[in-house]
């Protein structure tokens, strides 16, 4: 392990303030995924299949896009850095679009067609700025810890961004909704957007003033060509592992989020506790991720993300068998996921362990497609549990705008929110401790080997 005093290191002020860019994408992206399945089942009245195609394009779109926009960010030069440019020039675009995903246009061929554009245009954006966002954490520091404290800065600015969406969107969008609203309209949902993309701006310019790129790549001339940027993503056997279980990971997660408040309106019965039920998790989140990166330098990241995954799988586990009038055994079912819900900052640790391991086996240095091929499986997760999920409780009998669904339709909701992804959980733990066949120390190593050579 490089012990050198010559180590660069991120500002304390930048290692705190690189949260609130997860911050600020909570309140635009956590709303969108939240909210906008049920905006378009209920009140734009999309037939669940419609919303599955919707989902589905735009993350196929996203295969494309994302390596690209990483390819683009990583071979950026300017007097910003490569990554901080993007997340200035992208923000304001991102606020925009994510409050025009609310816009109702009706159900019939206009309004599919505006929907799904203005969706894609709005991922488009969330790469843009999000893709350089994560890249920069493996650019801030070369020392291991830090960027461990950098990740979990970034997992708490997640779980507080997570916290307030849930815990005040439902509100939020039923005081917009109207006098005597029961449920919140379009116009509650669109008027919450606006609210979050004001907040989320200047959230995102802090990070752009503070948080400062110190790890240049080794042949600053040098551009990779799309064939080479594929193949340093494809032929990284740790990149396509976290590839692989993130993308497990989040289309539990994200999955989970987008047909939770389908759980609380229909199984529960009240819209109130949505965010009750939604917030609980992020506390636990919190709680988890001020533990998180001591237990991974004291045991290791793969092992501690190994048991957030498992302890996550066992809440959710602990939901579904929950009576649905047992109040007690759910929230102890979701506190259990939330404590555990802490595992994204080691994910972000070990993908700047691949990019180091790749800049030693190949020398060359690709932080933006590898981070972008995170973010894919980010966005996947996100598209496919929330397309898939409607689906299955559309299968099981679910009716859009019916308060009183069939008891087949309350299971169906209640096994694609708990089951399944407690199930997809426990597959994500066995591939990690398959797959990942390094420790710690060999990373440590490599990371050595890389610096010294960069200094002759």
């Amino acid at each position: 392990m490089n012990t050198s005093t010559n180590t660069k290191k991120a500002s304390g002020m930048g290692v705190i303030c690189y949260g609130l860019g997860d911050l600020a994408s909570q309140f635009i992206w956590t709303f969108v995924g939240s909210y906008l399945t049920i905006f378009y089942t209920d009140i734009v009245g999309f037939a669940p299949i419609v919303v599955s195609a919707i989902m589905l394009i735009a993350r196929v779109w996203d295969a494309v896009n994302d390596p690209m926009m990483g390819a683009i960010a990583e071979n950026t030069r300017s007097k910003f850095g490569r990554f901080r440019p993007y997340i200035a020039f992208g923000c304001p675009f991102l606020a925009v679009f994510a409050v025009m995903t609310f816009i109702n246009m009706g159900n019939g061929t206009l309004g599919v067609i505006f929907s799904a554009v203005v969706y894609i245009i709005a991922g488009m954006l969330y790469t843009l700025v999000n893709i350089p966002y994560s890249s920069l954490a493996a650019v801030m520091t070369e020392d291991p810890k830090q960027r461990n404290l950098i990740g979990v800065s970034r997992s708490v600015g997640m779980n507080v961004g997570m916290i307030i969406v849930n815990s005040c969107s439902a509100g939020l969008a039923l005081h917009f909704s109207g006098t005597g609203a029961e449920v919140a309209t379009g116009h509650g949902y669109m008027m919450t957007a606006i609210i979050y993309s004001i907040i989320a701006i200047p959230l995102f310019l802090i990070v752009f003033f503070t948080s400062k790129e110190v790890i240049m790549p080794e042949q600053e001339a040098r551009k990779l060509n799309p064939g080479e940027t594929l193949s340093g993503m494809v032929k990284n056997k740790y990149l396509m592992t976290i590839f692989i279980v993130s993308t497990i990971q989040m289309v539990a997660f994200m999955g989970r989020i987008s047909i939770t408040t389908y759980y609380v309106i229909y199984c529960l019965g009240a819209f109130s506790l949505i965010a009750l039920i939604m917030t609980i998790p992020s506390i636990g989140g919190i709680i988890g991720s001020l533990v998180v990166a001591p237990l991974a330098n004291k045991f290791g990241k793969k092992k501690i993300l190994a048991l957030t995954l498992l302890g996550q799988g066992v809440g959710l586990f602990i939901v579904y068998f929950a009576p649905f009038t047992n109040m007690t055994q759910i929230m102890i079912g979701h506190w259990v996921y939330g404590i555990f819900n802490c595992g994204f900052p080691i994910c972000l640790a070990m993908v700047a362990d691949c990019v180091d391991y790749w800049e030693d086996k190949t020398g060359i240095r690709q932080d933006g497609s590898y981070y972008a091929t995170y973010g894919l499986s980010t966005k996947l997760g996100n598209a496919i549990g929330s397309a898939v999920g409607v689906l299955i409780i559309s299968g099981f009998g679910y009716v859009a705008g019916n308060m009183e669904q069939t008891a087949g339709a309350l299971a169906g909701i209640n096994l694609t929110v708990n089951l399944i992804p407690a199930i997809l959980l426990v597959v994500a733990v066995i591939l990690l401790l398959v797959l990942w066949d390094k420790t710690d120390k060999d990373f440590d190593d490599i990371r050595a080997e890389v610096k010294e050579r960069n200094a002759k």
